[in-house]
């Protein structure tokens, strides 16, 4: 873990700078002065008064200790020079002459001072002052051009941090932004400290992380704007990210994210994403290429989180056609409307449709003939399927085993479930619902038909409706508590976009291989999260105090909740795939004869509305155990 020590009062350092720019400064202005009137005078027939030499030079010493301050030439951090100060200190040396000479006409009517030499100090003292200042900043940068550059000060001040080669990356397009730039570079800090005092890019290194408080404070005090801290590069240590956080609530400063090549989004606020104990995967669409490429391919759920993404994903792999189905005509319709902006240049059809209504499925799939149906359908929200288990039941259960009949009967080449961690050993109605869909499709993969069946079981999802993320932020933005149910609660996290290649990945191991068919997979997820953690450092994001009264609200487990979720059983062991970050899940049989009375009895249920005999199957389901129960340790067990 990066070690933070205690940040260096920032105060002493900037004032004894100020008091050595200033001491500078008001040495220049009279040496500037006695050597212009020296000058002058040499030049005339009569020698130079020591008097009025002395009287000059002090009165034009006093003049620039008052102006100078006001013109705040004074408060310039002679390693961040830019053209900017030319103009700040030609503006200073000009008032300073106009103050001089009223004054001292009003002490001895400019008697014995040649008027003349106003112009040959003012070149000396603007030289003496920016050319110290451009002597430093060469110094300290590492070459001329970077003194000679010119900023927009309306921009904010930034310091950016990672390692060597992503801190190149970013500060070469920042500087390729020119005008449209989202701040100025400042300072940097090599995570590996090793070329403290050098500069990249013409911008210095200012040290380590320990050193970022005191820069930040320097900013601030001659910065119009508040400073930001920029994160550069894709990958960076968890810890790093937390340490940077305290240091953006401690100072002030925002925190932004540096990545190269990403276009308009390159430098953006830091997102949820980045607080995850790993860095977030770019999702490897090649695997699924083949599976894709050419084929009708339906999404049900399509409106939904990852439902939508899917399309996205699929939509780039050259399909012959996408058919978008969906029973809520306002996802339908967002999604419709986004592809048709895009202009994908894929044929689409969006479906309104509900796959519980088997009329409905039969006729769009016999309509369609979909060579891949990825089904994403599902009722996900805990609280709302503990509230409405008959609901829960028919469209996780019933629709599931109706898509799974429309699939097989007009052809469909390969289906892919979307499961869920709530599944493994589930508490609540939903995770019973979803470990009943699992236990479904399984059962249809051994009728060793045509059709090949996997599943893909993953955590929650990062931004997804309903989940914990997005209820901490409108919770944050309009001034409420963050309730956080359990201090201890833990959940496994996933970006949507790493869900939705994941699930086109793990679908395409099992379209390529007729020995998975039935595969259940899961997701390498690093390690569970903190939701306590989660909450906290969101506060810090918003410049927020997670320690201050009221900031978090600890309300307790919900009904069905479960304080820790796991991605799979004890009796189940995940082995290596040919994709790295996907896991084949094999464990100990649930007996057919069991499983398929129960499930026959739940979906009899769902049909018939049969609430109490619902319940009853989903109680036996939630129960149910292999033929010889074994305890193996994997990574992914939690």
């Amino acid at each position: 873990m990066p070690r933070l020590h205690k940040p260096r009062p920032a105060g002493r350092s900037f004032w004894s700078t100020v008091l050595a720019v200033s001491i500078y400064d008001l040495l220049a202005a009279a040496v500037s002065m006695w050597v212009a009137v020296t000058i002058r005078y040499y030049f005339h027939e009569n020698t130079a008064d020591p008097g009025v030499v002395l009287r000059s030079v002090a009165v034009f010493t006093m003049a620039c200790a008052i102006v100078f301050p006001l013109q705040s030439l004074h408060k310039g951090v002679w390693r961040y020079t830019a053209l900017n100060d030319v103009a700040r200190i030609v503006r200073a040396v000009g008032i300073a002459n106009l103050v001089f000479l009223p004054v001292l006409f009003l002490l001895n009517r400019l008697e014995g001072f040649p008027r003349t030499s106003i112009l040959i100090e003012i070149p000396i003292l603007i030289g003496l002052l920016l050319g110290a200042r451009v002597i430093v900043a060469a110094w300290r940068t590492g070459g001329l051009p970077t003194a000679f550059r010119f900023e927009d000060r309306m921009k904010p001040a930034a310091i950016f941090v990672g390692n060597e080669a992503d801190l190149d990356d970013a500060l070469r397009d920042l500087a390729r932004r020119n005008g449209s730039a989202p701040f100025r570079a400042k300072g940097l800090v090599v995570l590996d400290n090793s070329l403290a005092g050098r500069a990249i890019r013409g911008v210095q290194i200012i040290g380590g992380l320990e050193d970022i408080p005191a820069a930040i404070n320097r900013l601030s005090a001659v910065e119009p704007l508040p400073p930001r801290l920029v994160l550069a590069g894709e990958k960076i240590d968890i810890d790093t990210v937390n340490a940077l956080i305290r240091i953006a609530s401690a100072t002030g400063a925002k925190l932004s994210r540096a990545r190269p090549g990403k276009g308009p989004g390159a430098f953006s606020p830091v997102e949820t994403a980045d607080l995850l104990n790993r860095p977030p995967r770019t999702p490897d669409l090649e695997p699924a290429r083949e599976m894709i490429e050419g084929k009708r391919v339906l999404v049900t759920g399509a409106g939904g989180t990852i439902g939508s993404q899917l399309v996205r994903l699929a939509a780039q792999l050259s399909p012959e056609k996408l058919i978008l189905l969906d029973a809520s005509e306002t996802n339908l319709y967002e999604i419709d409307m986004e592809m048709r902006r895009k202009d994908a240049g894929v044929n689409w059809r969006a479906v309104l449709a509900d796959v519980r209504d088997p009329e409905r499925l039969d006729t769009v799939f016999g309509e369609e003939k979909p060579h891949v149906v990825l089904h994403a359908a599902a009722l996900k929200h805990v609280p709302m399927s503990e509230l409405n288990p008959g609901e829960a039941v028919r469209t996780n259960v019933l629709g599931t085993s109706l898509t799974i009949d429309a699939a097989r009967k007009h052809g469909a080449e390969v289906l892919a479930l979307i499961s869920t961690d709530k599944a493994v050993e589930p508490s609540n109605v939903m995770g019973t619902t979803k470990r009943a869909a699992e236990l479904l499709a399984q059962a249809e993969a051994e009728q060793q038909n045509d059709m090949r069946i996997c599943v893909v079981r993953f955590g929650n999802v990062l931004g997804s409706s309903g989940s914990v993320v997005p209820l901490f932020e409108y919770q944050i933005e309009t001034g409420q508590s963050v309730t956080v149910t359990d201090p201890e609660a833990t959940r496994y996290f996933m970006t949507v976009s790493e869900a939705s290649g994941l699930v086109l990945s793990a679908a395409s191991l099992t379209a390529a291989n007729p020995e998975r068919n039935g595969a259940l997979y899961v997701f390498d997820m690093g390690e569970p999260v903190s939701i306590l953690r989660l909450a906290r450092q969101l506060l810090r994001l918003r410049g927020l105090d997670p320690d201050a009264p009221g900031a978090i609200n600890v309300i307790g487990l919900r009904p069905g909740e479960k304080r820790h979720e796991s991605l799979i059983y004890g009796f189940e062991e995940a082995s290596s795939t040919e994709i790295g970050s996907i896991r084949c899940v094999n464990g100990g049989k649930i007996p057919s004869e069991c499983s398929e009375r129960i499930l026959g009895d739940l979906l009899k249920s769902a049909r018939l509305n049969d609430l109490e005999q619902m319940q009853a199957s989903l109680e036996q389901i939630a129960a149910l155990q292999p033929v010889v129960e074994t305890t193996k340790e994997t990574t992914l067990s939690h």
